[in-house]
């Protein structure tokens, strides 16, 4: 079951903050700015954040733990990539307003800070410089995740071709 809190202590995470690609460029004022609309959640093992198919609610940023994003197709389910502190998911269903391809799951107790949809518009009313910056790095981490999968497609393609 998973547990939400208010995030209220900026030292705690802002190592954490600092070190995200996505908040490249920003300031220590403006990482401040975007802890504020910072929720915390606490994942138990197993317990789903979001869904194959849900509507996109936030970007995730493990702050502790292990979250799995995983891929499925009917009985078959691949894990993807395994998530660390530090690290986010939920951003290209975000941006692309389209529902999740993957699912994200908890494979240890986890700690996770949300930066919801609604914050990130508040902020667009609030901000617009930061939002621009943030929505930025956004594009170019997933620009690079289009990369890596990319990569991935070639090196199957090539390992099924001698195969054949």
């Amino acid at each position: 079951m998973i547990r939400t809190a208010p995030l209220t202590d900026f030292e705690s995470v802002s190592e954490i903050i600092s070190q995200l690609r996505i908040f490249g460029g920003v300031t220590d004022a403006q990482r401040e700015t975007v802890f504020r609309r910072l929720e915390l959640w606490k994942v138990e093992e197993g317990d789903t954040i979001f869904q194959k198919g849900d509507e996109p609610y936030a970007i995730y940023i493990v702050k502790s733990g292990q979250i799995d994003i995983q891929i499925t197709d009917g009985d078959v389910v691949i894990t993807k990539h395994e998530l660390h502190c530090g690290e986010c998911c939920g951003e290209s269903s975000l941006m692309s307003m389209h529902c999740h391809t993957a699912t994200a799951r908890a494979a240890t107790y986890s700690e996770v800070m949300v930066l919801s949809k609604r914050a990130l518009i508040q902020l667009k009313h609030e901000d617009i410089d930061l939002f621009a910056l943030l929505m930025m790095n956004l594009a170019r981490e997933i620009a690079r995740r289009l990369h890596f999968t990319d990569q991935l497609l070639l090196e199957a393609t090539a390992r099924n071709a001698k195969l054949v």
